[in-house]
C-alpha cells in the first residue's frame, strides 16, 4: 500500500525578499505552541516545489533539521536565541547567503514564531546586494506578515519610526502579547 499523498501547503507568514531566490518565514509547520507536525511535511514539500534547495534555521533549537535532510534539502543552523544579541549571527547568515544565493535554486531563512531576526537578515541582504534602504526592507517584511520589532530595527541601525506601523511590534515579548503600534 502506498503512502497517502498530501497536498502541498504554502507556509504562513512568508516574505519572498527576492522572488524565487530568498524567502523569509516562520518555521515550517508553524512556530512555538502553534507548531503542527502534520502541516510541517506539506509546507516543506511546498518549499521544494518553489525551488528551495537550502534552509537556514535561526531557531535556538534543532527542530525540523532532520526533516529537511530526510526530504532532500540542505540546511544550515545558526541559532539566535534573542534578536537583540544577534549581531554576530547576522554577519554569519549574510556570509552564508552570499555563497548560497550564487547557486541555482532558492534559500529559505526561518525563525520559530519570532520572525523579526529573519526579516532583519533579508532586509540587510537586500541593502548589501541591491542598495535597498534597510527601513524599506523591514517595512516590506512587515507588510508580508513577518514581525518587525524595535530590536530588529536596532540590529540594522534603523529608527523604528522609519519603518512605519505595518508589522512593527512593540517590545520583545511573545508575539501573542505584543501590541501593534
Amino acid at each position: 500500500m502506498s503512502e497517502p499523498v498530501h497536498p502541498r501547503l504554502e507556509p504562513h507568514r512568508i516574505w519572498w525578499a527576492r522572488p524565487r531566490k530568498l524567502l523569509a518565514m516562520e518555521r515550517p509547520g508553524g512556530g512555538g505552541r502553534s507548531h503542527r507536525p502534520d502541516r510541517r511535511r506539506r509546507e516543506i514539500d511546498w518549499l521544494r516545489d518553489q525551488g528551495v534547495r537550502v534552509v537556514i534555521s535561526t531557531m535556538a533549537t534543532r527542530h525540523n533539521l532532520g526533516d529537511y535532510e530526510e526530504l532532500g534539502l540542505e540546511w544550515h543552523h545558526v541559532p539566535v536565541p534573542v534578536t537583540a544579541d544577534g549581531g554576530d549571527a547576522l554577519e554569519e547568515v549574510l556570509v552564508l547567503l552570499r555563497a548560497e544565493l550564487r547557486r541555482a535554486g532558492a534559500v529559505a531563512v526561518h525563525g520559530n514564531r519570532h520572525t523579526d531576526f529573519v526579516a532583519a537578515v533579508c532586509a540587510a541582504h537586500l541593502n548589501a546586494a541591491q542598495g535597498l534602504d534597510p527601513a524599506a526592507g523591514l517595512a516590506a517584511a512587515g507588510r508580508a506578515g513577518l514581525m518587525v520589532t524595535p530590536e530588529a530595527c536596532a540590529l540594522l541601525g534603523v529608527d523604528p519610526e522609519a519603518v512605519g506601523p505595518e508589522g512593527l511590534i512593540s517590545g520583545s515579548g511573545s508575539p501573542d502579547l505584543a501590541v501593534t503600534v
